[in-house]
């Protein structure tokens, strides 16, 4: 029954009326590059006899799918022409779909390593297929075109193509768009990854058109018939007329049911298109408005790094990166909901807590410049809403760096891809040769490993290290970024057969290529491997592990909690129990992790994921059961004003409760600008260290207790 439901459904996207009801056979196909030439001028050509439009289909070229290293993420960008085009559709596409033909906007590689082909988790190509969708419902636009050229696979520490990415986008694009035109220029990688798994990228296409101009060559896109396919390519002023009359007689001797123009330009082109319309229909081609001249769009790129965070069940803080010093409006809505609401209009912040959320419930937002003109709408990653408690969990765990760990008996980690994650915070870090201390993994020879670590014989002791074992060696990669005691960290580790990769706090600190398959099968340990005197020191919590690689926006997204169940999810130990010898495995596989040499006094409240309503302890495991829950922090640290110019003064205001704490700077990869520690009261910041860009300042009490975050914007 489910094959036959299928069935019928690829049947009506097949059959279903995507174009106007007086559309030619064959159907006029028109792209039009608007870096040059006025859209507008597809709606002045017509038959002369008829009086029909020539062009049925009209394709903005072009879009760009770029890639935002910082996050790890394929986005929509759209250059100063595409933006004039759609942030005013009402002057350059309404008037051409009023005249009943459809508006479809081209994708097209942008040489960053960001593709159609290379998507590595169905997640990823969800996303972009959701930034598509939007695009085309915020602009009203008819569907989307794919062109799969220029991406440059494998820059950026991207991956190479795959089997499954192209088909899983259309798929999902698709599924956000079933009344919509998806159509595909036939040529690049995509060309040969049009089957996967059962499914075949041509039951979600509508349309597919010959790439090479001046040609006759009909693409292979199955189950697509005659009618949905131009094997004709004509090139305005490269193609002859004669070659123009040739291919469209084999078009029409042939059955074919699309005839495709390409670059329709701003001057006269009647008597190339009649070249091929007196074939095809047996008419001549007439202007039948002036054509109008075109004018650059100005310059005004759209924010990107989006990620959400302090994700509390009923509110969530949206954050993007500075563009210049202009100002920002933000938007947010229900993910199954079509009206967006304003969260922030011309702010000139890089972030913007909502509130009024409905937990544990999926939304969408998304952020555009202002400039002298508005830039086109960026949209975020798709997130939930959160619980509304500790994610993680009321409790962690504590290890003394000595006698205590835990051991998860044998875990097969082998194969093209894994991920391991999970929050630490370091009490200390080894001050004796070989400086290791270990996370988690499995170590049973140089043959046989896969783990998390911190330090090596030649890296700082508090660098995070990421090894696997491929053909029989251990491969290695260092972090950056150096991690400071005392303080929670997301690490995460990826592998997925043509890169290593280690991020801290979701954002990509290190990447490395490499390719093979890892050798691990053996106990997996957390805060243990190869002997006890590498054994961690501090606080762990949330550890997970995968049997494939995760992507950055599965990462950042979901640091403190994973909805289950989970795709290829191995282990996960949430650190829940607050007592006892064991964790239980939250993924469903029963992988138990006993714990040795662990008592009550591990067991603490101080959790990465926490509320504002739970105790945050550094020192939990020296205090008693019996001390009283701290108070919630009502006096916060200010920083004003924020943003700030590098040459006018920066004030911190420190309440009492923060006399003696620490004051820390981050920069946006994660690394630490300088430390110093607090006094109570107004005090200067000198800003001579930092130069223009967005900086994490993080706020400690001297006990640990209290803690806060801010972000500061330096122009």
């Amino acid at each position: 029954m489910k094959k036959a439901i299928t069935t019928l459904i690829l049947m009506i996207i097949h059959a279903m009326p995507v174009l106007n009801a007086q559309q030619l056979n064959p159907t006029g196909i028109c792209y039009v590059e608007v870096n040059n030439n006025n859209i507008l001028n597809a709606g002045a050509y017509k038959l002369q006899t008829s009086g029909n439009y020539l062009f049925n289909v009209v394709n903005i070229f072009a879009a760009n799918i770029n890639y935002d290293t910082g996050r790890g993420r394929a986005y929509l960008s759209n250059n100063n022409n595409v933006t004039k085009v759609l942030t005013n559709a009402d002057t350059y596409i309404k008037p051409l779909q009023n005249k009943g033909m459809k508006v479809v906007l081209t994708i097209l590689g942008n040489h960053q390593g960001a593709g159609f082909c290379n998507f590595p988790t169905r997640e990823a190509a969800k996303d972009f297929a959701l930034q598509l969708a939007h695009t085309v419902n915020t602009y009203g636009l008819d569907g989307i075109d794919f062109d799969d050229e220029y991406s440059d696979y494998g820059q950026n520490g991207t991956g190479q193509p795959n089997d499954s990415s192209f088909v899983m986008l259309v798929q999902e694009l698709r599924a956000l768009l079933p009344d919509k035109i998806i159509s595909f220029y036939y040529y690049g990688p995509a060309a040969s990854k049009l089957s996967w798994n059962g499914l075949r990228a041509g039951d979600y296409i509508n349309y597919s058109w010959n790439a090479s101009y001046g040609t006759f060559s009909a693409p292979n896109v199955p189950p697509l018939t005659k009618a949905q396919i131009s094997p004709a390519a004509v090139w305005m002023g490269n193609t002859s007329n004669a070659t123009t009359t040739s291919l469209a007689n084999q078009t029409k001797t042939g059955g074919y049911g699309l005839f495709l123009w390409y670059d329709l330009h701003g001057t006269n082109e009647t008597a190339q298109l009649s070249a091929g319309t007196q074939t095809l229909y047996g008419q001549q081609t007439v202007l039948s408005t002036p054509l109008q001249s075109w004018t650059q769009g100005a310059n005004c790129d759209a924010p990107i790094g989006l990620f959400t965070s302090n994700l509390t069940g009923t509110s969530a803080k949206l954050n993007w990166s500075a563009v210049g010093t202009n100002t920002y409006d933000v938007d947010y809505k229900l993910a199954s909901a079509t009206t967006w609401i304003s969260a922030a209009t011309a702010t000139a912040t890089t972030s913007v807590t909502i509130s009024g959320l409905t937990a544990n419930t999926e939304y969408d937002w998304r952020v555009r410049t202002n400039c002298s003109v508005k830039s086109t709408y960026i949209f975020a990653p798709r997130f939930n809403s959160g619980t509304g408690t500790a994610p993680s969990g009321s409790t962690s765990l504590s290890l003394d760096g000595s006698t205590e760990s835990g051991t998860a008996g044998n875990l097969t980690l082998s194969g093209s891809a894994l991920s391991l994650e999970g929050w630490i915070k370091p009490s200390s870090f080894k001050s004796a040769s070989p400086y290791i201390s270990s996370v988690m993994g499995t170590e049973v020879s140089d043959s046989n490993s896969a783990f998390l670590r911190l330090g090596d014989a030649n890296l700082a002791n508090n660098k995070l290290q990421f090894v696997v074992s491929i053909n029989n060696v251990q491969q290695k990669l260092a972090s950056v970024t150096a991690l400071n005691t005392n303080t929670w960290y997301h690490v995460a580790a990826t592998y997925d057969g043509a890169n290593m990769k280690l991020y801290i706090n979701g954002v990509l600190d290190a990447s490395r290529a490499q390719t093979g398959n890892v050798a691990s099968s053996g106990a997996f340990n957390v805060g243990y491997l190869y002997n006890t005197s590498r054994n961690f020191n501090g606080r762990v919590d949330e550890v997970r592990v995968w049997k494939r690689a995760l992507s950055q926006t599965e990462i950042s997204q979901k640091m403190c909690n994973v909805t289950l169940p989970a795709t290829s999810l191995a282990a996960y130990w949430k650190f829940n129990e607050g007592s006892g010898s064991s964790v239980q495995d939250s993924s469903g596989n029963g992988v138990t992790l006993t714990l040795t040499g662990v008592d009550a006094s591990n067991w603490g409240t101080d959790v990465p994921c926490a509320t504002a309503t739970q105790k945050v302890s550094s020192n939990t495991k020296n205090k008693k059961a019996t001390d009283p829950e701290q108070e919630t922090v009502k006096k916060k640290i200010r920083l004003y004003p924020n943003p700030v110019s590098s040459s006018s003064p920066l004030t911190v205001s420190v309440p009492e409760e923060y006399n003696r704490g620490k004051l820390s700077v981050y920069n946006f990869n994660g690394g630490v600008v300088e430390t110093q520690t607090l006094q109570s009261g107004d005090h200067p910041y000198n800003l001579s260290k930092l130069s223009m860009g967005n900086y994490i300042i993080q706020f400690e009490s001297p006990d640990g207790v209290l803690k806060q975050t801010e972000k500061l914007i330096v122009k």
